[in-house]
């Protein structure tokens, strides 16, 4: 904590000496004894941001309505989520995706992996000249939400960055308070003969989430019958007020790489990655409650915690030829240490030391991209096998493509696994088969029709949790569907342009072919934004104002259970069929992005029936303030 504070004096310190300029047109001015010296800061494409395989964009300070969908605790579109009533809560799926093509075992307590900063999510910098990104928005209750950013070349080749993520947000409802902190920082070298690159990155994360296992039965009533004297939602029951979830995640990162030879026909480099991540979660409940059953004799109280340890080392040698491509060799060492309930006497876990052979091949063939990916298990039961294909190209300016298919096999998750818990009814080891999903896809974009993507999979091994047949309780069980589900994707998105208005539309159709409803997902989901861009003040402004409408149809979602920070199938009640309408004011001066909104405005007027799950509401309308702030120095 002392480091939080230390931190965040030592930013706003650093900020408040800097000047927001226009990093293409204006000037900083610097004083010099008595003079005035004007230098012109370097223009904005050479502050590079680099992800972990060194793909780079440049920092952007334009508005967009891709921006607006990107402004919220996600930093990314959430157009497939389904938010709860609280920020810095969980988030319900609308779609079901498998595009990580990992072959790692899925990560355990589902519920918090949307917030989770996975390796793939840290950004690397190189920066002419210090930089910083200050982001601010208000949260539901007594709160508020920030991400800060810093990064600085300490010389041309050696880049660092440190960034903070905090969130409070007391909520609505009770027993709903969340909390978070992500710590980031990172460290990027390139010699200067480009022959020896690293990359460092250590991440420290913390949530806080109190749970109140949703509305009571009777409290769903009084939520719907929109008696006034509910609006004030902290007066509905829940269904415990005592519980309280901590999830945190230390990792620590590095990959450097050395060429051999490099010349522009023929480049052979080898190299070395290693990751060491520590994971735990826990759940306390002063008072055992009669919705997970039975409990240890000689407890009153519950603390369940499981912690996860892993070692990754992976040395791989990078040959890049104009002839053969590039191609990619990887020997992977996965060392793991999983323990459940290790607060108890009697805690139990798994072990195991695993190793994974992978080849990467990319080449470019009469304008057609060819990429594929191997990755073979050489021995153990966790880790998964991969084969993907995928051939793209840019036809022309106005159209690309691309297609492909995936065979994945991979282990659903540890604690699917094992598990145990204080409550005696929530514990199993289970003998449970390596999910294993096949599918095709094609890609394609043009002018005319905008952007379409089509995928159809095959899903054996579904993995899942459910709860006994007359679904009265939350004790959850661990499932397996060996039969094969069918899941069809088809998503389409458009945008139409005359003059200053635009109609930006979003629809996904999905389709399930199972024996059993295992794998639930509305069969349509839809987004379509409308909205005004123009800029006045004589162009020191540049705003967009309209409204968003959301809307899927009714589908039996999953719902939350908070013991395993999971989620479990149901088909006791349908949600959905109700329409999110947001509006919308956003604004840009100079480097500072303003976003003003009011979500779901129309939840005061089209009846109470929306629901993020069987029994949590949906935010009600409130309106939210927040700005992204640049500085260039």
């Amino acid at each position: 904590m002392k480091f939080n504070c230390l931190f965040i004096i030592f930013y706003v310190g650093f900020i408040s000496s800097l000047h927001s300029q226009d990093p293409i047109s204006s000037n900083l001015l610097l004083r010099k004894g008595d003079t005035l010296d004007k230098i012109t800061l370097p223009g904005i494409k050479k502050y590079k941001i680099f992800n972990m395989v060194g793909d780079s964009t440049n920092v952007d300070t334009t508005l967009t309505i891709k921006k607006h969908y990107n402004f919220n605790y996600l930093k990314k579109d959430n157009l497939e989520l389904l938010k709860y009533s609280n920020i810095g809560q969980t988030y319900n799926n609308l779609t079901h995706n498998f595009d990580q093509l990992s072959f790692l075992p899925d990560f355990s307590f589902s519920s918090k992996y949307q917030v989770y900063i996975g390796i793939h999510d840290v950004k690397y910098f190189h920066v002419p000249t210090p930089f910083s990104e200050l982001l601010f928005k208000t949260v539901m209750k007594q709160g508020q939400f920030t991400d800060a950013l810093f990064s600085t070349n300490i010389s041309k080749n050696l880049n660092f960055s440190i960034a903070f993520k905090g969130l409070r947000s007391l909520g609505n409802y009770q027993n709903i308070l969340s909390g978070s902190k992500h710590f980031r920082f990172t460290t990027k070298y390139n010699s200067s003969d480009n022959k020896y690159n690293f990359k460092i990155h250590y991440v420290n994360q913390f949530l806080e989430n109190q749970e109140n296992g949703g509305l009571t039965p009777e409290s769903i009533t009084n939520f719907e019958s929109e008696d006034p004297l509910f609006k004030e939602r902290s007066k509905l029951s829940v269904n415990f007020e005592d519980a309280i979830n901590y999830f945190s995640s230390k990792r620590y990162f590095l990959d450097n790489e050395f060429f051999i030879n490099k010349n522009k026909i023929n480049s052979l480099a080898i190299g070395h990655s290693f990751e060491y991540e520590t994971l735990s979660n826990s759940y306390n409940q002063s008072k055992a409650s009669d919705l997970y059953g039975k409990f240890s004799p000689g407890l009153n109280n519950i603390y369940d915690k499981t912690e996860l340890k892993t070692t990754i080392n992976k040395f791989y040698s990078n040959l890049s030829s104009t002839f053969l491509g590039k191609i990619k060799i990887i020997f992977t060492n996965y060392d793991y240490n999983y323990k459940t309930n290790t607060l108890s006497n009697n805690s139990n876990g798994l072990s195991g030391n695993e190793n994974a052979i992978s080849l990467k091949f990319d080449k470019t063939l009469f304008n057609h991209k060819v990429r594929v990916v191997l990755n073979k298990n050489l021995f153990g039961n966790r880790l998964g096998d991969v084969i993907n294909a995928n051939l793209s190209s840019k036809i022309s300016k106005d159209f690309r493509y691309s297609l492909g298919f995936n065979i994945i096999s991979k282990h659903p998750g540890f604690y699917y696994e094992l598990y145990d818990s204080g409550y005696s009814t929530v514990n199993w080891k289970s003998n449970i088969s390596k999910t294993k999903i096949n599918n095709i896809f094609i890609d394609f974009e043009s002018n005319l029709i905008g952007r379409a993507k089509l995928d159809f999979r095959f899903i054996k091994n579904f993995t899942y949790f459910s709860t006994d047949q007359d679904q009265k309780n939350l004790i959850p069980i661990v499932n397996q569907n060996t039969s094969t589900i069918q899941y069809l994707k088809i998503k389409w998105f458009k945008e139409i342009i005359f003059g200053k208005f635009t109609l930006d539309n979003s629809l996904i159709f999905q389709k399930v072919s199972q024996n059993k409803d295992i794998l639930n997902v509305p069969k349509i989901l839809a987004r379509n934004t409308f909205y005004y861009s123009d800029t006045i003040l004589k162009g020191a402004m540049f705003f967009q104002a309209g409204f968003s409408l959301k809307y899927f149809s009714k589908y039996y979602s999953n719902e939350y259970n908070p013991l395993i920070s999971s989620f479990h199938i149901q088909n006791q009640k349908k949600i959905g069929e109700f329409p999110i309408l947001d509006l919308f004011v956003n604004a840009k001066i100079k480097q500072t992005r303003l976003f003003l909104k009011a979500e779901h405005f129309n939840s005061t007027f089209t009846g109470n029936d929306f629901y993020s799950s069987p029994h949590y509401p949906y935010r009600d309308f409130i309106i939210r303030f927040g700005l992204v702030w640049n500085f260039f120095n």
